[in-house]
């Protein structure tokens, strides 16, 4: 047996040391202020800075790979993907996803028009009569996400919708508050897109979820316990106001 590990010794020229793990692969998609682009390129952003913390916790690596948000969860699904962070929780998506037990953030739906327009929408049914933007592939609140009676557009993002809202293609956008109030002070948007007066008594809670058909038992276990490790110690709150999101 000695002689059979010296041999092996001197073949690799060294100790036998085992293969670091490959990063877990991370979709994600443009959500300012949760993912957004540095000057450079990079992705920046309270999701970035979270999956940071959570590597140095951990000792997991992350791969963060930017697609279409459809695409990131039709990835999970499939099982060519391991994780996305910013997830709502749906029925539908359960059978593919498994979330973290507790969301690390959580926003509210709310509805865009053009500012002159904006404090006439008061209700749900005012709806029917114009041309919703969504983006593809999210999630919302109910009715809204399985109303049939709605003429919805759908597009790959965010930044497509208030594009499409301030040249008059749409007669209102549905967005999370945390992410399109973010967006709207920028100056190119905040004359042009306004909030509805009409709030959906809703709320739309973020979670990191798993891959079911990725075996990652214990990375679940120890990315969970490191999440609510940074939950009781407040770093979430402040991270978000660090980048000016209104702590929920």
């Amino acid at each position: 047996m000695r002689a059979a590990l010296l041999a092996l010794l001197l073949v690799f020229g060294g100790p036998l040391q085992a293969a670091e793990p490959e990063p877990l692969l991370v979709m994600t998609d443009l959500w300012p202020p949760f993912r957004m682009l540095d000057d450079n390129g990079e992705l920046q952003g309270l999701d970035i800075d979270l999956l940071e913390q959570l590597s140095q916790r951990t000792g997991l690596r992350f791969e963060v790979l930017r697609a279409p948000w459809a695409r990131g969860l039709a990835a999970l699904e499939q099982g060519k993907a391991d994780l996305m962070t910013g997830l709502a929780k749906t029925a539908e998506r359960e059978a593919y996803v498994r979330y973290l037990p507790r969301p690390y953030y959580a926003c509210a739906p709310r509805f865009y028009t053009a500012p002159e327009q904006a404090p006439a929408l008061l209700r749900y049914d005012q709806l029917a009569q114009l041309n919703v933007g969504q983006v593809l592939g999210s999630a919302y609140f109910e009715p809204f996400d399985s109303d049939q009676n709605l003429r919805k557009t759908a597009v790959n993002n965010e930044a497509q919708l208030l594009g499409m809202l301030a040249r008059g293609r749409l007669g209102a956008v549905i967005g999370t508050d945390c992410q399109v109030d973010y967006e709207l002070r920028d100056p190119r948007w905040a004359a042009r897109i306004a909030k509805a007066a009409y709030r959906p008594a809703a709320r739309t809670e973020l979670y990191i979820g798993f891959s079911r058909r990725r075996p990652l038992q214990a990375e679940y276990r120890r990315v969970s316990e490191a999440l609510e490790q940074l939950r009781a110690e407040g770093w979430i709150a402040e991270a978000a106001r660090r980048y000016r999101v209104q702590v929920p």
